[in-house]
């Protein structure tokens, strides 16, 4: 059993046991005004495809909210690095992670959200849902670290990983509903795979962002169902990519289609319809940080999106982040 796995799940079984006692409490007590924030990962998808694919669900979340199509040039575009920039705030430069291989070890200098969260705000309910099981290796790391971390048991029988990512999917949205954490963060992994399989210019990619997106609408639809019955509950959704892909298949260089980058961001402090050509993937720990009422620490090379033109709120005024390259 890998380290990520047994993280997975240690923490797991012990969401199962206080996770219900906790929600059961927050109902007790009433409910008093509260930020939610749910960050979706996307691996490997690359915005432009979701406009080729006419993909519904996150056309219509860009349309709600904030969208920034940018580049993360020159950031390594590799999974391990780029989800550890946006779990972390940091670039590569910084947090050292240079591929897939890695433990927890950098986490300790750069800690995650979660760990930023948690310290800041121990009675916090987090959450990590995801396909790729080194996402754990990372949420699962430091101390405190995120409440309940699990890897999504590969589904038997799915070669384009359709089934264990929409496992996931109906995981994170039976959790919004059921116990509405405060930072939830989910990885969803088969647009990656098709991309490596057959291309980012083939079919197979396109087929993959049409059914991610049934499962972006299924996790939003949750969201909002869970903000209908709970008012006093300000729900965000986030949603990025770690790197794109190269038409024939693969990522890791500096072209283009490799290092795009989208951020969309809907919820009550962010305009529907606005845009932005800077903020890309390393903004989404500083914006949880500052959406949840957390100062940021002082070396994070993002900064909230709240301060974008689409924001209708004032971004937090603690210590300005360092420059973003």
């Amino acid at each position: 059993m890998s380290g990520a796995q047994l993280v997975s799940k240690v923490v797991a079984t012990a969401a199962a046991v206080f996770l219900p006692l906790s929600a059961a409490a927050g109902v007790a007590q009433g409910e008093a005004p509260a930020a939610k924030v749910v960050v979706i990962g996307l691996d490997g998808l690359m915005y432009g495809k979701v406009e080729h694919a006419q993909a519904p669900n996150l056309l219509r979340l860009s349309g709600e909210g904030l969208l920034s199509r940018s580049s993360i040039a020159p950031h390594i575009t590799i999974s391990g690095p780029s989800w550890a920039t946006v779990l972390t705030g940091v670039w590569d430069r910084k947090h050292g992670i240079t591929d897939n291989q890695f433990t927890a070890a950098p986490f300790a200098r750069y800690p995650t959200v979660f760990t930023q969260l948690e310290r800041a705000r121990p009675a916090s309910k987090t959450q990590s849902i995801a396909t790729w099981d080194q996402i754990a290796t990372m949420t699962g790391s430091g101390s405190p670290r995120a409440d309940v971390v699990v890897s999504t048991a590969p589904v038997p029988d799915d070669p384009d990983e359709s089934r264990t990512d929409a496992a996931t999917a109906d995981a994170v949205a039976s959790v919004i509903g059921r116990f509405a954490p405060d930072l939830l963060f989910t990885h969803l992994d088969q647009v990656d795979h098709a991309g490596h399989g057959a291309g980012g210019a083939s079919r197979a990619y396109l087929d993959a962002v049409r059914r991610i997106d049934v499962l972006v609408g299924r996790i939003v639809a949750a969201v909002d169902a869970r903000a209908a019955a709970h008012p006093a509950e300000r729900w965000t959704v986030l949603v990025t990519a770690d790197h794109g892909h190269t038409p024939e298949g693969g990522h890791g260089g500096q072209s283009s289609d490799e290092t795009t980058n989208f951020v969309i961001a809907r919820g009550p402090d962010f305009r529907p319809g606005a845009t932005s050509t800077r903020a890309t993937l390393v903004d989404i720990t500083p914006t949880v940080l500052d959406l949840l009422d957390v100062a940021p620490a002082a070396d994070l090379d993002g900064r909230s999106l709240r301060s974008e033109p689409g924001s209708d709120r004032t971004p937090f005024a603690g210590p300005q982040p360092a420059a973003i390259r």
